[in-house]
Parts: structure tokens; C-alpha cells; sequence
């Protein structure tokens, strides 16, 4: 079974969250803006800060780690592991314009503000979004991250916490 690693930013401002409507074979449906580790991508974070501005074309500087969640996608058969963190403080304006040539272009359909009060009506990953992830960013209950280390050479570096190379 393939694996798969993904970072996602829980980014709220005042009554809303920041979400992105996408499209498979399964219909349309909303997920917190982030995606998988790419070659280059040293730690979750910086697989986060990257995606984030590819998907919203923000600047994001990420916060605490909030959750993770595993789930086994059924097309493809593919294991994976979510990392959730908050999404401290932004830059920049909302848009789609990073997409084109990318494998998301087809996949994603927006990004938006989406208001906490209408979140529970829409079709979200995770379904429990509104639920727990939200109201434990506003609480600030947090999960332990250990950290991101190097084995072997440079293992007292955590590459967590360093800017994306």
C-alpha cells in the first residue's frame, strides 16, 4: 500500500475559516488548505508553508501542531498520516492563480472564507472540523510535537521550526 505524509492550516479570522472547495470522483466537497511532503521538504511545516501559498497564494507562518488524523484513501489504495497545525499569522492575498501546471489545478475549484456558523452544512475532510479542530484552535488545546530531526549527522537540529530551504 502506498504511504502518503500531509501537512494542513487551520487559519481562522474572526468568524470564519479559511477553506478550499475541491472536486473528485466523489463530488465537491472542503478541506483546510495544505498537502503531501515533496522532495526538498525538510519537516510538516515547511511542507505546509509551501503548499498553503501554492493553494491560496498566502504567506503563512505555522503555529502549534493541533492533531493528527490517519485515514486509508479508497481510490487509490493509499495510507495516510495528517498533520493539522494552527496557522499563526498571514501575508498577502487570497488566490488560485499558483495552480496552473500544477496537480492540483483540476482538483481544487476555490479558496474561501467560509463562515464557522455554516461549516457543519458543507461536506468537509475532516468531518469533524467544526467539532474539535476548530474549537481546539480557539481554546489553544494543543497536541505535543517532538519535533523534526536529521538522523546520524545533525541530530540536534530540530528542522521543525527552520524556514523551508
Amino acid at each position: 500500500m502506498e504511504h502518503r505524509i500531509r501537512a494542513a492550516g487551520i487559519l481562522l479570522n474572526n468568524d470564519a475559516i479559511l477553506m478550499v472547495k475541491v472536486k473528485d470522483y466523489t463530488g465537491e466537497y472542503w478541506i483546510p488548505p495544505g498537502g503531501g511532503l515533496e522532495a526538498g521538504d525538510r519537516s510538516t511545516k515547511g511542507a505546509l508553508e509551501r503548499e498553503f501559498e501554492e493553494e491560496t497564494g498566502l504567506k503563512v507562518e505555522v503555529g502549534q501542531l493541533i492533531c493528527v488524523r490517519e485515514f486509508v484513501e479508497a481510490e487509490p489504495e493509499r495510507y495516510h498520516a495528517e498533520f493539522f497545525y494552527q496557522i499563526d499569522s498571514y501575508t498577502g492575498e487570497i488566490h488560485i492563480n499558483n495552480l496552473q501546471g500544477l496537480t492540483d489545478e483540476h482538483f481544487i475549484q476555490a479558496v474561501e472564507w467560509v463562515e464557522l456558523k455554516s461549516l457543519k452544512q458543507k461536506r468537509t475532510y475532516p468531518s469533524d472540523l467544526h467539532d474539535i479542530l476548530v474549537p481546539n484552535v480557539i481554546s489553544k488545546t494543543y497536541s505535543l510535537h517532538l519535533g523534526c530531526y536529521v538522523q546520524g549527522s545533525d541530530e540536534q537540529t530540530n528542522h521543525l521550526d527552520k524556514p523551508s530551504e
